[in-house]
């Protein structure tokens, strides 16, 4: 009893982490900038608080020296996931294992394995939790869509407690499913609460995911609509290609103009680079710079940093390689697999339910395609949590429980394993990430107050615990850099050389190499940097400048001629570019 409570209470706690994964996110904008900065770490916790309470119940175990370890027979449902999802996490451990960066991935297998225990634990729990699910999501849905509707006047951007709007509009459009299938008059208030806030989101993938799963419906389940499949198949393939011929000039114009397609091209590359094993669990921030196109920049909504595909299975396929992806693959079709047949050996309220679990489940996985929210909490523990449903769904796991004679020594060595992991689990990925958050909120804060000595403090601190946040030390980097102090200018080059180290060509560090170099009158060290930069965005006027000057400094004219050509096609008239022109020409 007190097993299930537990297994009943960390999943309730997944389905209601929409409203607490970002805490600071129900103050008022105007109270708590960088509200999503702060993230209580859920996976990690459900992982910690497993291995520690199981340690306890070895540790009773081993005291009133009872030899036997009893398994559930619930635990066993999952029999027919276990390949697939050790597939997804030998792949995961295997690739952070070869990899360049592996710093960066060994961070995220905690809530990797936390999420498997989501998924373990949604499996094992008995048919009634199908109804449970739904009766919690709906109104934790209608809370989160609430929330995002209230702030309209008075923030410019819908985002709710989750801070994205693509991935608040994945969970709106899987709620919308969950309540198309639960019926009653709360589904319908929260559905049509759910659609006006997905209005305002302008996530185009959420609605293309919501419409998917619609046609899918059609197709496997809408006999009182159109009897024949036949018929329904034939309708379902004409509709998008109907729909595709009338939006076609919406979607050649948005593919000329979205980072999408450039980003997947570059992708691509990547994958082709290391196609088996990839480049190493959360490696993509570091290494996509050295694939990116220059072509990328010229798209409206280019930033400085990608940390993301926007595709999660080309995202895997780069960091995991061709074994993650196919694990990945793997694991989706068993799950809805699982939920067709639980579908089809169900019938009436069950059966809607069901339905409504597989439809949100789809949802995620196709908005997946357009986006990468299954790696980002909530939505991935939902998925893991909706997966973990549809396979334990189908199961028919003998009952009572299996016992094993295990030796006391063994039983001391599972009890310290357990306890020691757990502990370590807590302070190495739920307390020093937590803290480091709210060290670096404090420090962006410091720094929008002009206390630039506050921001550095705060900044030094975070990193202290956390030595591989990119964002945190490129921070720290540039209120070092303002400094009119030469030695604490030379602190900022280091600040930049360290996140070379750990990720080539992040953001604008190249550049900003080449320009603390410049302001140390180091030349030499400061054109290799400054070429770079070039060569990464050579559609910025002031990169080509910046490496004229320097060349100009060295004697190199005919090159800064060059560079300063370059620099006049992209902004003619700029009065900078003429001086140094004239500079040049008057002293060759």
């Amino acid at each position: 009893m007190c097993k299930g409570r537990w297994l009943g209470t960390a999943l309730a706690l997944v389905l209601a982490s929409p409203l607490f994964v970002f805490p600071l996110s129900w103050l008022p904008r105007s109270w708590a900038h960088f509200r999503y900065d702060v993230t209580v770490p859920l996976p990690e916790i459900v992982l910690a608080a497993s291995l520690i309470l199981g340690g306890g119940t070895l540790l009773r175990k081993a005291i009133r020296r009872d030899r036997t370890t009893n398994f559930p027979g619930v635990l066993f449902v999952a029999n027919r996931a276990i390949m697939p999802v050790a597939a997804v996490f030998v792949s995961a451990v295997v690739s952070t294992r070869f990899s360049e960066h592996s710093y960066l991935g060994i961070g995220l297998l905690p809530r990797l394995f936390g999420s498997g225990v989501i998924f373990l634990f949604a499996a094992s729990l008995s048919r009634k939790w199908a109804f449970s699910s739904r009766q919690l999501w709906i109104p934790v849905a209608f809370l989160v869509a609430m929330n995002g509707l209230v702030r309209l006047k008075f923030e410019p951007e819908f985002l709710s407690t989750f801070g994205n709007w693509d991935f608040l509009g994945a969970y709106l459009a899987a709620s919308l499913v969950v309540g198309s299938f639960a019926g009653g008059v709360l589904s319908f208030v929260g559905n049509g609460v759910s659609i006006v806030a997905m209005l305002f989101c302008r996530s185009r993938g959420a609605w293309l995911a919501l419409g998917a799963v619609a046609l899918l419906w059609f197709v496997f389940f809408g006999g009182k609509i159109l009897r024949r499949w036949q018929a329904r198949a034939i309708t379902v393939v004409l509709a998008p290609i109907i729909a595709s011929l009338l939006a076609w000039p919406y979607i050649r114009k948005q593919w000329q103009l979205d980072v999408r397609p450039v980003i997947w091209k570059a992708t691509i590359a990547m994958i082709i680079d290391r196609p088996v094993l990839g480049h190493g669990l959360g490696t993509y921030v570091a290494v996509y710079p050295r694939y990116r196109l220059p072509q990328y920049f010229l798209r409206p909504k280019s930033t400085n940093v990608t940390d993301h595909a926007h595709d999660e299975l080309l995202e895997i396929a780069a960091e995991q390689g061709l074994v993650g992806f196919l694990a990945t693959l793997w694991l989706w079709a068993t799950a809805v697999w699982c939920g067709v047949s639980a579908v089809r050996q169900s019938s009436g309220l069950e059966r809607r339910a069901v339905l409504g679990l597989l439809g949100a489940a789809l949802v995620f996985m196709l908005h997946g395609l357009v986006d990468v929210d299954l790696r980002y909490l909530p939505n991935q523990s939902l998925l893991w949590l909706l997966m973990g449903l549809l396979v334990g769904r189908t199961a028919t796991p003998p009952g009572g429980t299996y016992g094993s004679s295990v030796s006391r020594t063994a039983q001391w060595m599972l009890v310290a394993v357990c306890l020691a992991l757990g502990c370590w689990i807590v302070v190495s990925a739920i307390i020093r990430p937590m803290e480091a958050d709210w060290l670096d909120r404090k420090a962006r804060l410091a720094r929008e107050q002009g206390e630039m000595s506050a921001t550095a403090e705060y900044a030094f601190r975070a990193l202290s615990l956390e030595p591989f946040r990119l964002s945190t030390r490129y921070l720290l980097a540039g209120v070092l850099a303002r400094s009119p102090n030469p030695s604490t200018r030379q602190l900022a080059i280091d600040q930049c050389l360290h996140i070379e180290e750990f990720a080539p060509d992040y953001a604008d560090v190249t550049y900003n190499l080449g320009e603390l170099y410049m302001a140390a009158n180091q030349v030499t060290n400061a054109i290799p940097y400054l070429r770079r930069a070039v060569e990464i965005n050579p559609y910025r006027a002031d990169r080509h400048l910046a490496l004229a000057v320097a060349l100009r400094s060295t004697g190199r004219n005919e090159e800064a001629i060059t560079q300063l050509d370059l620099a006049e096609k992209l902004q003619p008239g700029n009065e900078a570019i003429r001086a140094i022109r004239r500079d040049i020409q008057g002293n060759p």
